[in-house]
């Protein structure tokens, strides 16, 4: 059966890989590093683990990866991933989730948005729906905000001609000249107005590397903390990759699972937010889509150092430890650490559909 399984996936990811390096009429994408460049005649999908788009797409454009960079022109944008930048794009309406997410000069009708860090630093000329956890916006928007985060700054040039909709419990920081034509709290907020206009910065190149170092460290403590945190709650998942065989088919096998993964979740995404019902569960599945992509180093990490150290290392909390910053350090390696990214992306996505596999294969 496994043999069956795996000869269809070759197929499948076979058929789809084709078009990747054809010529400008190509609209799939799929490798570990991607740019594209040329115009587009139809919709266009891309997805990897970096990627940069700045096609002229007639159509939706839909791009998926752990590093996002889009200064496209679409019809209709769909992102998702870990980092995301959108700068310079044209679009009538922007759907992106993701962990890091940054807008830079665009021109974009609606935007909807949901992340863990966002930055909205262009003019929406329609209205701006945001979800996540801080948001701060630095841009005019001609519409409506609706916001559902747990911190919201509005810079001292934005301006919001419409209304600023906010949960009572976030945290709210006006700056003195930002323009608000309106604001509704669910209930009530306290609001703090910071003038910034004469605050001086003198940049120290050495603080910049200490701060770029300590960041690093923070991702990879923050990480740790919440490897540590899945280890704890999910004994019996981790007891199952644990079990997984140690055998290069089986990497294979399950590395194309994630592929598929990468490459379908997605797409099933945008077919059911083609519907006014199926928006609400689409977006959700974008988010937890990029979720799942920014978590999928710790199922590569515990696998790889059971393969490694598990005859030595007992204690799964202390194999995380030991074999998830060599998996940080291998792929911060020139050329080869690009490779590695790619395939700790795909194979814990991988990972994580065996696992759900074999979540409801046991409750049966």
């Amino acid at each position: 059966m496994k043999k069956k399984i795996f000869l269809l996936l070759i197929i499948l990811l076979g058929l789809v890989a084709i078009p990747v390096h054809a010529e400008s009429t190509t609209h799939f994408f799929a490798d570990d590093n991607i740019t594209v460049e040329e115009e587009i005649g139809k919709s266009a999908f891309a997805a990897g683990n970096s990627v940069k788009f700045s096609s002229q797409v007639d159509g939706m454009a839909f791009v998926a990866g752990n590093v996002v960079n889009i200064t496209s022109s679409q019809d209709h944008l769909f992102a998702a991933g870990n980092n995301i930048t959108l700068d310079g794009i044209t679009t009538k309406d922007a759907f992106v989730a993701g962990n890091f997410i940054t807008v830079e000069a665009s021109s974009i009708r609606d935007l909807y948005i949901a992340g863990t860090n966002m930055i909205i630093n262009t003019d929406i000329s329609g209205d701006l729906y945001a979800a996540g956890t801080n948001l701060s916006i630095n841009g005019k928007v001609e519409g409506d905000v609706y916001v559902a985060t747990d911190s919201l700054s509005i810079g001292k040039d934005a301006v919001i001609t419409g209304t600023l909709k906010y949960p009572d419990d976030a945290h709210l920081e006006i700056k003195e000249s930002a323009v608000i034509n309106n604001t509704e709290p669910y209930e009530g907020s306290t609001t703090t107005k910071v003038d910034t206009s004469k605050l001086k910065v003198e940049v120290n190149p050495f603080a910049i590397i200490m701060a770029k170092l300590l960041g690093a460290l923070f991702r990879f403590a923050a990480m740790f903390i919440i490897a540590v945190v899945l280890l704890a709650l999910n004994k019996g998942a981790f007891e199952s990759i644990k079990k997984e065989k140690q055998t290069f088919g089986n990497i294979a096998l399950t590395s194309l699972l994630g592929f598929a993964f990468l490459v379908m979740v997605p797409i099933a995404a945008i077919i059911v937010m083609c519907t006014v019902i199926g928006l609400p569960l689409g977006i959700l599945t974008l988010i937890i889509y990029s979720i799942l992509i920014y978590l999928s180093i710790i199922p590569t990490a515990y696998y790889f150092g059971n393969l490694v150290f598990g005859k030595t290392i007992k204690n799964r909390f202390l194999l995380m430890l030991v074999s998830l910053p060599i998996l940080y350090i291998i792929r911060l390696i020139p050329i080869i650490g690009g490779l590695i990214s790619f395939i700790s992306l795909i194979f814990g996505l991988g990972m994580y559909t065996v696992l759900m596999k074999n979540s409801i294969t046991e409750k049966k």
